[in-house]
């Protein structure tokens, strides 16, 4: 890490609560600092994208995206997210700082040729992978773990920071794949500068190592990446195979799941002097609660694995991209340079997640030749899903509850009922708790009652004609509207559909026509008279500052709307306005760290 350097940001407070201290490190897209968050009274890590590229809106969007992403992942071995956002001219982000060495440290910081011996780099190894694991089933790739990106804490645990904000939309898992082989053969070697131009052998360097460490920073460190493992998930099964085969180290009796020692000098056979203690690890590595598998396994799929780099280069195979996001895949399908032409279409899985890929047409392993068409069929979840409990609600829960399990097909049959209030679920077909077949329509038995007809467009005139002709009571609020004619029905409460008593009462809003700004010019006398309100400039003319009663007439939350800062929408009753660039987050969440201010009830 570099030394702490003075900084423009140095100095600077975001949001009134962290302090921006001195440049410890970054590259040409962010900038990293030491921090204080002044509220809890605690050091921090403050990370603030490059000024140039602020006034980019793709960029801001891409830090407070995958910040966001990696505030959502709470994981040991990941760094830990407190804070994202945009305070005027810094877009940051605040993470826990990591105490202990990074490995360009460690390995650079005693005699020269110190390096880790085979079982302790691939436990390091190991824990790096199934951090990234983690964030890889998320769909965020880190963009090339460095030794310089890992942290050896005191406690022997390992730390992954450094993920690239910015600029690392078009990398797949098989980048960092490739970053962690890196990693191993400087873990194995002591050499941090290893060249890309040809896969690593750390056996080059010390000799005598054991073939399958060759293997497995060989395969990583493929220059073409589809020779690579796909994942830190695949990887790291090949890992912990490997480590498992490898025959035990000397051992003085101490604890098989000690944390990882200070690096020695003895490549092969480090071990604790008589008497030393390296200290207790709270709880087992990822990597040792990985079943064992036996022998002839792990000989076969290391002989498959050797394989890849055999594959010859003329014969370009499609990829099995099953559980891949649409990005990932698209990354994994331009990176074979083929010239692909690809589209989506939606499909039932029963192993892929909502969203994910589900399976290519043609198949994975298909030979593929230059400008063919891939089709991607994403997962929408299973076809049979169990129907929700929607019985003692109203018609528009139950339909939303459904929506919401999958189910898009609804019928209502009204029955009679002496004991519930028209528009009630009495029952459905398929039963509560049993599964349905999303293919075909769930069917609803509801109290009977009057069923609200569709009003949109209607005139005024007519509208309000229906709803008396059905026996219900009409209401009439106006209100602008861009997309409706004056005088036509622009919204009506409740929707469509749904079932009232027969002396039940329907909200009409009627179409103003678009809103009209009016543009006034301000006299010199009214600039006199404004100045000498009193009230220093400020007052708004409502009697001494109140605040107006904030109305909840505007825009709804949606979780799939992205909005951008000033965007103000009402969410259970209160308004609030966005600080910065946010998408999927509800109103409410982070408390004073988060992205939307509570404006107040309406």
């Amino acid at each position: 890490m570099e030394s702490p350097t003075p900084s423009p940001a140095s100095g600077v407070t975001l949001h009134g609560r962290v302090l921006v201290g001195d440049r410890v490190g970054g590259d040409g897209s962010v900038s990293v600092h030491e921090g204080h968050d002044t509220v809890a009274d605690q050091p921090v890590t403050v990370t603030l994208l490059d000024p140039h590229l602020v006034a980019d809106p793709a960029a801001v969007h891409a830090f407070l995206g995958r910040a966001q992403t990696l505030a959502g992942l709470h994981v040991p071995g990941l760094v830990r997210v407190l804070g994202d956002g945009r305070d005027g001219d810094h877009v940051y982000l605040v993470t826990e700082p990591v105490p202990g060495e990074t490995f360009s440290e460690v390995l650079t910081g005693g005699d020269q040729g110190l390096r880790y011996n085979p079982h302790m780099a691939l436990s390091i190894v190991a824990e790096v992978l199934e951090a990234l694991r983690v964030t890889h089933d998320q769909g965020l790739v880190h963009g090339g773990p460095t030794p310089g990106d890992v942290v050896l804490g005191g406690d022997g645990r390992v730390t992954v920071t450094g993920f690239r904000l910015v600029g690392a939309e078009d990398l797949t898992p098989r980048a960092d794949v490739r970053a962690v082989g890196a990693l191993l053969h400087a873990l194995l070697t002591g050499e941090l500068r290893a060249g890309e131009g040809e896969p690593l052998r750390p056996s080059a360097t010390v000799p005598g190592l054991p073939p399958d460490l060759d293997m497995l920073v060989s395969n990583a460190t493929e220059p073409n990446p589809r020779y690579r493992p796909r994942d830190a998930g695949q990887y790291l099964n090949l890992v912990d195979q490997v480590l498992r085969s490898l025959p035990q180290p000397r051992d003085e009796g101490g604890d098989a799941t000690q944390p990882i020692p200070i690096v020695v000098a003895d490549p092969l056979h480090a071990e604790p002097a008589p008497g030393e203690t390296v200290g207790d690890k709270d709880a087992t590595p990822p990597w040792r609660r990985l079943p064992v598998l036996v022998g002839a396994g792990v000989v076969v799929l290391a002989l498959c694995v050797a394989g890849w780099a055999l594959v010859p280069g003329e014969d370009t195979q499609l990829p099995d991209l099953a559980g891949f996001s649409p990005e990932m895949a698209e990354a994994e399908l331009v990176a074979l340079e083929l010239d692909l032409i690809f589209a989506y279409e939606d499909a039932y899985s029963e192993d892929a997640d909502p969203g994910e890929v589900a399976a290519t047409e043609p198949a994975a392993g298909t030979e593929l030749e230059g400008g063919e068409s891939i089709l991607l069929s994403l997962s929408v979840g299973p076809r049979h899903a169990e129907v929700p409990d929607v019985v003692g609600g109203t018609e528009n829960d139950a339909r939303a509850l459904l929506r919401e399990a999958g189910f898009t097909e609804v019928e209502v049959v009204q029955e009679h009922s002496a004991e519930e209030d028209p528009g009630t679920v009495l029952s459905s077909v398929p039963e509560v708790g049993e599964d349905g077949d999303r293919e075909e329509s769930v069917t609803l038995h509801v109290s009977e009652g009057v069923i609200v007809p569709t009003l949109l467009g209607m005139g005024r005139t007519e509208a309000a004609e229906a709803l008396t002709g059905l026996g219900l009571t009409v209401s009439v609020v106006a209100a602008p509207s861009e997309t409706v004619e004056e005088g036509a029905v622009s919204g009506q409460d409740p929707e469509p559909g749904t079932i009232l008593p027969e002396d039940g009462a329907v909200t009409l809003t009627v179409s103003t026509g678009p809103e009209v700004v009016e543009e006034t010019t301000e006299s010199p006398e009214d600039e006199t008279a404004d100045s000498g309100s009193g009230d220093g400039g400020s007052g708004d003319g409502n009697g001494g500052g109140q605040e107006s009663p904030v109305s909840c007439s505007g825009t709804a939350w949606d979780g799939g709307t992205i909005y951008e800062e000033g965007d103000r929408v009402h969410y259970e009753g209160r308004t609030y306005e966005a600080r910065w660039w946010i998408q999927g987050f509800p109103p409410g969440m982070g408390g004073e760290w988060g992205a939307w201010s509570d404006q107040g009830p309406c």
